[in-house]
């Protein structure tokens, strides 16, 4: 005859801390999952996680460019590289003046400057995506759930978009009467998007880690 163990109460399950046996495969119903993850969730860690992971693709870029010098244009270096950073991300620096009729539009693009513009590209996803891993190693120590990687996403995500956005007007260049900065809407779109991909994807590989280690 099978003896079966006596189930965790719901209550009982919902107190558990995050990353004990059973709290990541809960059978509970989603009410209840959506409280626990409310409560539970380190929030504010994630937020300031997405803010960390983009001042530190800012500062690997800029360090990018002092050891291996592009062809970018001379003067203002910090700010032209927060403009190739923002290229990276897909984001378009867009130029306006008031010195001509009807305010004529310019975009900026440094990407074609560099020697390898699909590098660039990769960096600030490859930071964000380990910032998310490690995040969740450290902090969200579960496996196999998918609520907890949607919810690191959906936290660095917003971190890091609105850093990107408050960037926009920190990033910006005046030259021959024309006002360069970062277009926010492409701030909005392409950031948080790579802010949510990378999140989840490196949530979700975090959690391979801490199965792989407990294995061991």
């Amino acid at each position: 005859m099978t003896v079966r163990e006596p189930r965790a109460t719901d209550e009982e399950r919902v107190t558990a801390p995050v990353g004990e046996a059973g709290v990541e495969r809960e059978e509970l119903p989603l009410d209840v999952r959506v409280e626990f993850w409310l409560e539970t969730f380190p929030w504010f860690p994630a937020f300031s996680a997405g803010f960390g992971a983009f001042l530190l693709g800012y500062v690997g870029l800029f360090a990018t460019v002092v050891a291996a010098p592009l062809s970018l244009p001379e003067g203002d270096l910090p700010i032209r590289v927060g403009f190739l950073f923002y290229n990276a991300h897909n984001v378009v620096v867009t130029g306006v003046t008031t010195a001509l009729p009807d305010s004529v539009p310019m975009t900026m693009d440094y990407l074609p400057l560099v020697g390898d513009p699909l590098l660039y590209r990769f960096l600030p996803a490859v930071v964000l995506t380990v910032a998310s891993a490690l995040f969740t190693f450290v902090r969200v120590p579960v496996r196999r759930s998918t609520t907890a990687a949607v919810a690191t996403g959906a936290a660095m995500g917003t971190g890091y978009v609105l850093i990107a956005l408050a960037g926009t007007f920190v990033f910006t260049l005046n030259v021959d009467n024309v006002l360069y900065q970062p277009s926010r809407a492409g701030t909005m779109l392409y950031v948080l998007g790579y802010g949510l991909l990378c999140g989840v994807c490196g949530s979700l590989s975090g959690q391979v880690a801490i199965s792989v280690v407990h294995r061991t």
